[in-house]
């Protein structure tokens, strides 16, 4: 049986960071590797104003390559992100990163280095989109309790997006089988609030690269499922 769901479009916006992305920690670390000396008796809020002005002393390549050390030692080999460094500077690699699963560390990484250097990095474009979807039919509510299943998340974001959608040309066969490896790459954040029994208002944060599709709509139809188990 193919289940239906109602989708509004409530609000679509374009950010320059994502809440909470970055912890007070993040801050105390980047201070250490700058050699920023004690922080001892500082606030949160000054950790996080010393860091970007720390990060303003250096030139911009290697204020870039102090943060993707941070936010990607764990990932990129040393070279990797110098290089990724000086390509940061005209680059949105939060897009164009041949690996697109660091696409959200990459976007996280530019919004820090737009706040400290804001003439010399590409401005942050992620969107966020507020949906509200509604279930058509008894069988399609048990999707809506499991709305963090981004194989589910994708098709119905798809099924807003015309046939030339980058997300249609690029996976348009996972979208319409039966296994989607690569949902998780296109979906960075989701929060889910239930709207009654029969409904759930989403917020998803991503790429402009796969949203953008979705700017001009405001509602739609889906008949999207998740990944079988």
């Amino acid at each position: 049986m193919v289940n239906s769901y109602k989708v509004q479009v409530l609000h679509f916006s374009n950010i320059l960071e994502i809440e909470g992305a970055r912890t007070t920690r993040d801050f105390e670390a980047l201070l250490d590797a700058m050699e920023y000396g004690s922080q001892s008796g500082m606030s949160d809020d000054e950790k996080r104003e010393m860091c970007i002005l720390s990060l303003q002393d250096l030139e911009p390549e290697e204020a870039a390559y102090q943060v993707l050390k941070h936010d990607m030692a764990d990932l990129l080999r040393d070279g990797q992100m110098r290089n990724a460094a000086g390509e940061m500077q005209d680059e949105k690699l939060w897009e164009e990163y041949s690996n697109s699963t660091l696409h959200e560390r990459f976007f996280n990484a530019g919004s820090l280095l737009y706040a400290a250097l804001p003439k010399s990095f590409p401005k942050p474009d992620a969107v966020r989109l507020e949906l509200e979807v509604t279930a058509v039919g008894a069988g399609a509510k048990h999707l809506l309790k499991n709305v963090n299943n981004e194989t589910f998340l994708v098709r119905l974001l798809a099924d807003g997006m015309d046939d030339h959608a980058i997300l249609h040309r690029l996976y348009g066969d996972q979208l319409s089988g039966k296994s989607f490896p690569n949902a998780a790459e296109v979906v960075w954040t989701v929060r889910a609030e239930p709207v009654g029994e029969d409904a759930v208002k989403l917020e998803i944060i991503s790429s402009g690269y796969w949203l953008d599709a979705l700017e001009r709509t405001k509602s739609y139809e889906s008949t999207a499922y998740a990944d079988e188990t």
